[in-house]
């Protein structure tokens, strides 16, 4: 990789570049192009970018994280008490380890080391609706979200981090309509009742050897239009190479967040833009006895906003390499596929 000076956009230029947004915050529209396009440049090779000067306060990460980790370290009954229930596909509240595979429908393998708590903005009251849901799903997709009952600080701190981070998606998301020559608000009426999970995935200590081809995080898309993740800097995500068909670390940088494209992206861009598989290997032996913590928001447009390829992304004479989807519809399918 090879650094640039710390004055322009791209601080670090490599696979998994490293951007500095923060002229894009507050900007005129060219300011705003410049840091679009080298997005777009990292969203049509790697599909993942590093992103600095995103302005969300370094406390809130940092107590996010401290909220998360007590939770974790509780006995493991305590935790139970606050566990998805079997069969329900609103993934909402506390999932053990191993229960579970975040693979890709065309990847086989044991269940994830992987503990994980997760909450929707659907499960917030209010915020569903049977305009916004159509009247099949209301019912399901409405219940609400699950919270510790003996620890206020950990529902505060989720709602507060999950708003940061919505609009930080949100600019992110007219930064990727710039970067595809698009209107800049060209996809504000599609993610302005979106559907977004907030996660804290725990990967605990691994004792002893796992089962053959087991990772904390098996190899994996994501579903939406993109992820915004914070890692701790023992590392270990990798995105995988479809040039060399080898994985390649994702930089840890104190103060970022690693964002990557997911499966509608490449939809509305006809591949254009690469929803990149990802994993969480197992570490070395030598490292296994510490635990990691990840928080992915996950982007996903509004459940009836139709996703299909955009002309821009078509030469004369070809044709869309996927069928148009709905976000709620495609959604589902994943999480049928991932948790069954």
């Amino acid at each position: 990789m090879t650094s640039v000076r710390s004055a322009d956009v791209v601080l670090v230029d490599g696979y998994v570049p490293v951007i500095d947004i923060s002229s894009s915050i507050g900007a005129e529209l060219s300011q705003r192009k410049s840091v679009a396009n080298a997005i777009a440049q990292a969203c049509a090779t790697s599909g993942f970018f590093v992103i600095t000067g995103h302005g969300v306060p370094q406390e809130l990460v940092a107590r996010m994280e401290r909220v998360c980790v007590d939770f974790f370290g509780r006995p493991w009954e305590d935790k139970e008490r606050f566990a998805v229930p079997p069969g329900d596909v609103t993934i909402r509240g506390f999932y053990g380890t191993p229960s579970y595979v975040a693979a890709s429908d065309d990847v086989d393998t044991a269940p994830d080391l992987c503990e994980l708590y997760t909450v929707c903005r659907l499960g917030d009251p209010g915020v569903a609706t049977v305009e916004s849901l159509g009247a099949d799903d209301f019912d399901v997709w409405s219940r609400p979200n699950v919270w510790p009952d003996d620890a206020p600080e950990f529902k505060e701190t989720w709602q507060e981090y999950y708003d940061v981070l919505e609009a930080l998606s949100a600019h992110l998301m007219r930064l990727f309509a710039l970067g595809l020559a698009l209107d800049e608000d060209f996809f504000d009426d599609k993610i302005d009742d979106h559907i977004t999970n907030l996660t804290v995935n725990y990967y605990p200590a691994v004792d002893g050897e796992p089962e053959p081809g087991q990772y904390r995080k098996g190899p994996h898309s994501d579903w939406g239009t993109l992820t915004v993740l914070y890692q701790d800097d023992s590392g270990g995500l990798e995105v995988l190479d479809r040039a060399s068909d080898e994985w390649v670390p994702v930089p840890v940088i104190p103060g970022s967040f690693v964002v990557n494209v997911g499966d509608l992206m490449e939809v509305w861009t006809n591949n254009r833009w690469r929803s990149a598989k990802h994993r969480v290997p197992v570490p070395p032996a030598s490292v296994r006895s510490r635990p990691r913590v990840s928080m992915p928001y996950f982007h996903q447009p509004n459940w009836l906003a139709r996703v299909e390829c955009l002309p821009s992304c078509l030469e004369d004479g070809e044709d869309p390499l996927h069928e148009p989807v709905y976000s709620g519809e495609y959604l589902l399918h994943k999480i049928q596929m991932a948790y069954s």
